[in-house]
């Protein structure tokens, strides 16, 4: 094994002494464990991709928990989005009064429920699981993952504009 920059221990420390922090102020904001365990990893990810940045901070500490704190903020917009758009779908169609129901959404897009895409969104969006459960379950990685979904959710705004 090859010898460690000092900054990946730094950013090692950071992780162990600041994890039970960032844990608590993640969870409360997603509500979700799992998904604030991924977000806090994206955070330290981005340190890492931007360790210029990152080092020549005043203060690492802040760094990261603002880092968190926008991590959080972007998740909480995704889902929101991909809930909305699938509400959006129910209201257009005006069959489930804007609340969709998992059983109800199968039927009701049945013509695109089939697809690999619409079950991502809908494992995202409404069953609440994270990026990191559904790449493991299609064995890819997270980013091909988050890719996915961005298409997926493209190709159905598409597909509602027709």
């Amino acid at each position: 094994m090859g010898r460690r920059e000092p900054w990946e221990a730094l950013i090692e420390q950071l992780y162990k002494d600041m994890y039970p922090a960032l844990h608590v102020y993640a969870s409360r904001i997603l509500e979700d464990v799992p998904l604030a365990e991924e977000a806090i990893q994206d955070a330290f990810c981005i340190a890492c991709a931007k360790r210029e940045q990152f080092l020549s901070s005043a203060n690492p500490r802040s760094w990261i928990m603002c880092t968190l704190k926008y991590v959080c903020r972007n998740r909480l917009r995704t889902q929101a989005k991909l809930k909305a758009l699938l509400q959006s779908l129910d209201t257009d169609r005006g069959l489930l009064g804007g609340t969709p129901e998992l059983m109800s959404v199968d039927v009701l897009f049945g013509d695109v429920s089939d697809s690999e895409d619409f079950q991502l969104l809908k494992r995202i969006a409404l069953d609440r699981c994270t990026m990191l459960e559904v790449a493991e379950d299609l064995g890819i990685s997270v980013e091909a993952c988050k890719k996915r979904v961005q298409r997926a959710r493209k190709r159905l705004q598409e597909k509602i504009a027709t």
